[in-house]
């Protein structure tokens, strides 16, 4: 668990060096997530999608608890699928998590025009598919981690 918040807080770092991107930089944080709910599937990975939701909120200065509602949503949902996503191909998962990243970008927007905030529609846009085209990097950066420290306990 402490490698998983490692990679979690190194997503964090690289998050925040491409904040100014903008909507156009990649959901680093969430495709860690991501993978680590396909690679060890379990139910605490919703508590774990939910605080680092919150620490999401807190460091982008957002209203607290839109990223963790998201992120546990999503979370939940790809656990939900995890027997078809454990077995596809890493483009068929990229193109998976476009539309996981799409509907999040989706309701982000809709919470913002509930509370009168303005987004960048095609920057959202932009930023999702940078994310699902980054997807095999993140998988295998990961799988590589997981293997190094055994991970789960599969090889």
């Amino acid at each position: 668990m402490l490698v998983i918040l490692i990679t979690i807080i190194l997503g964090l770092f690289v998050s925040l060096i491409t904040l100014p991107l903008g909507y156009y930089a990649p959901e680093w944080i969430f495709l860690i997530i991501v993978y680590w709910a396909i690679a060890v599937p379990s139910n605490n990975k919703l508590l774990l999608a939910f605080l680092t939701g919150i620490i999401v909120d807190i460091v982008y200065g957002q209203v607290l608890g839109i990223s963790s509602f998201f992120y546990v949503l999503l979370i939940y949902i790809i656990l939900r699928l995890y027997n078809s996503l454990r077995y596809m191909t890493i483009a068929q998962q990229a193109v998976v998590l476009f539309i996981f990243i799409f509907i999040k970008q989706h309701l982000l927007v809709w919470a913002y025009f509930i509370i009168d905030r303005n987004i960048d529609y095609q920057a959202l846009l932009i930023g999702s598919i940078v994310s699902a085209t980054l997807w095999p990097l993140i998988y295998y950066t990961l799988r590589f981690v997981r293997r190094k420290f055994n991970i789960g306990g599969i090889n």
